[in-house]
């Protein structure tokens, strides 16, 4: 199965970590990261890595975890809400935690009329601390990096 999983992945953690395992365990994975253009609203955009930055720790950490690109999974930028999804064929399905559900519905609908086929849906669970979820948001807001 073809999946994608997009995000930031600003200062990689165990939210992201466990968010890519999960895609991981459902096939080949199109890892959609977000460019800088498409971020620069986004909240304490200031403290943001750069995107070649971001790409790298992905990089670094997915060859940790054994992964191959190419074989295992394929770095798509987005720079555009939807990034990619509502544009190519032979995708089966997308992961999404609480947070982001309701994009899915989106892409879906603007999949279909695309003509292209709806998405299997997948959800993630967030992963949560004693402050609470872990989020790179609230790592810059505190300016915890």
């Amino acid at each position: 199965m073809k999946i994608i999983a997009s995000g930031t992945f600003d200062h990689l953690h165990d939210g992201h970590k466990l968010f890519l395992r999960t895609a991981f365990e459902n096939g080949f994975v199109m890892i959609g990261l977000s460019t800088q253009s498409l971020l620069e609203s986004k909240e304490y955009c200031e403290r943001l890595e750069d995107y070649e930055t971001r790409k790298c720790n992905l990089l670094e950490w997915l060859s940790e975890e054994g992964l191959q690109e190419g074989h295992d999974y394929v770095i798509i930028p987005i720079d555009k809400p939807h990034g990619f999804a509502c544009e190519i064929e032979g995708i089966d399905a997308i992961l999404v935690t609480d947070e982001n559900s309701s994009v899915a519905t989106s892409i879906n609908s603007e999949r279909t009329s695309n003509g292209l086929n709806a998405l299997k849906v997948l959800n993630c669970g967030l992963l949560r601390d004693k402050e609470g979820k872990i989020s790179s948001t609230r790592k810059r807001k505190t300016n915890s990096l």
